[in-house]
């Protein structure tokens, strides 16, 4: 299966890449749109960080004040331990665990809403076109490759003949006129050329293609030179 990108003619062949550039700009857009929203969100992360980062501080507290608890005082030691067992009964473990909740609720939330806002508008444009360019580029290369396997074999006259044919049966009337002013004659007389060449540009290629291959020169013919006679006469 033979691709062709772009047709020969610059104008389908400039349309064609403008399609291209801006199906590739709208993309573009719509991708760092997405991205921004995503930022955006992930901007919330300082109210996770500020819960992780209480808790974290709160078992900080706790654990110093166990530190600077006094050994071996009476009653005193052991009224400030049970004060420190009581702490740890609330300490800033839920805090963190929740810390951590909020911060995997707002990735996930990021990453949604950047999908929901980018991927809709992208896929409506972006499948469509692109199944469209891929019909094109085969249709393109497949007329590419009937060209060249009838200029390769010599046989571009008929091709041509093959092409009048499908113009008339594919191209529209207003198409159809303004390729040849009589179209049912030139089929009839054999007049095959305008009708292919707008075959051919309708399918994007430059007519010039179908060209018949140059012979290579042949060399010159030389005549024999005449021998004198007289060297040649018997005595």
């Amino acid at each position: 299966m033979m691709l062709k990108i772009y047709p020969d003619r610059r104008w389908p062949a400039f349309l064609r890449v403008l399609a291209d550039t801006t199906v590739f700009f709208w993309t573009v857009v719509w991708a760092y749109l997405g991205f921004l929203i995503y930022q955006t969100v992930m901007g919330l992360e300082v109210i996770a960080d500020g819960i992780i980062n209480t808790g974290t501080t709160f078992d900080g507290w706790i654990e110093s004040f166990r530190s600077a608890i006094p050994g071996g005082i009476p009653a005193v030691t052991d009224f400030l331990m049970n004060i420190a067992n009581q702490l740890r009964k609330y300490s800033g473990d839920p805090m963190i665990a929740a810390g951590h909740q909020v911060h995997d609720a707002i990735i996930q939330v990021a990453v949604l809403l950047a999908l929901l806002v980018a991927v809709p508008p992208i896929l409506l444009v972006l499948v469509p076109y692109a199944a469209w360019r891929w019909r094109d580029m085969r249709e393109i290369g497949a007329a590419l490759a009937f060209v060249r396997i009838a200029s390769i074999t010599g046989r571009a006259d008929q091709a041509r003949a093959v092409l009048a044919y499908r113009a008339i049966s594919t191209l529209s009337f207003r198409q159809l006129m303004s390729a040849s002013a009589d179209p049912v004659g030139d089929i009839a007389e054999r007049r095959y050329e305008r009708l292919a060449d707008a075959m051919l540009k309708r399918a994007g290629l430059d007519p010039s293609r179908l060209a018949p291959p140059e012979l290579p020169e042949l060399p010159a013919h030389r005549e024999p030179r005449e021998r004198p006679e007289g060297r040649h006469r018997r005595r």
